[in-house]
Order: structure tokens, then C-alpha cells, then sequence
């Protein structure tokens, strides 16, 4: 995925349709496959993208209710995804909505504060 995407976005942004710049954005999509293999860890990352973007709503309606009640401060703790790409889109979908915040990682725990009405 990852050696098409580059090769499609050498292209668009090469200045003409040569040779020499087809083998380039071959070589360049080649080597950031080879780097993307040995960095980005393996995972559901449409299930990463897919929380993330369900979550987009709920901040918004959040953050509106938010605007118009006194809030308390709590903390909480969940259970941390086994898996790195998993355990991001958790954490960037917490942080999304503006009444919870991931503050920290212990062990296997996420350490979340919370906003909350009175």
C-alpha cells in the first residue's frame, strides 16, 4: 500500500511523464516501502481510523454541552489495547472529545482525566 501511494504521489508531482522520473518514484516508493516495514508495527489501522473518525461527532456535541454546564474533574483508568496501532486510535479517540484527556500509560493501563457536570 504504502509503495503505490508513493508512486502515485511521485507522479502527480513530478513535472513531466519521463522515464527518469518513473524510475526515481520507483526507487523512492521502493526504499520507503523497505523503512515503512521495519517502522510502522503491524495492526487494524482502518479500525484505528474508523474509532477515531466515529468519534469526531461526539466531541463536537461534547464540547457544546460543555459550554453551557459547571464541570467537576475526575480520574479514571481503562485497560490498554495489546496492540500499538489499536492503543493509538484509543487514545487519540479519548483525546479527541474535549471532556477526556489520556494523560499517561502505566503497565497496561491508560490514565484518563475526565471532565464531568455537577
Amino acid at each position: 500500500m504504502i509503495f503505490f501511494f508513493s508512486i502515485f504521489v511521485w507522479i502527480m508531482l513530478s513535472p513531466s511523464m519521463k522515464l527518469e522520473n518513473f524510475i526515481f518514484a520507483v526507487i523512492s516508493a521502493s526504499v520507503s516501502w523497505v523503512v515503512g516495514k521495519k517502522v510502522i508495527p503491524k495492526g487494524n489501522a482502518a479500525g484505528a481510523v474508523k474509532v477515531i473518525l466515529t468519534n469526531i461527532p461526539i466531541a463536537v456535541i461534547q464540547a457544546f454541552k460543555m459550554l453551557f454546564t459547571v464541570q467537576l474533574f475526575s480520574t479514571s483508568e481503562i485497560t490498554s489495547p495489546e496492540n500499538r496501532i489499536e492503543e493509538f486510535g484509543k487514545i487519540v479517540s479519548i483525546t479527541l472529545t474535549p471532556k477526556e484527556l489520556v494523560v499517561l500509560k502505566e503497565e497496561s493501563k491508560l490514565i484518563i482525566h475526565e471532565v464531568k457536570k455537577e
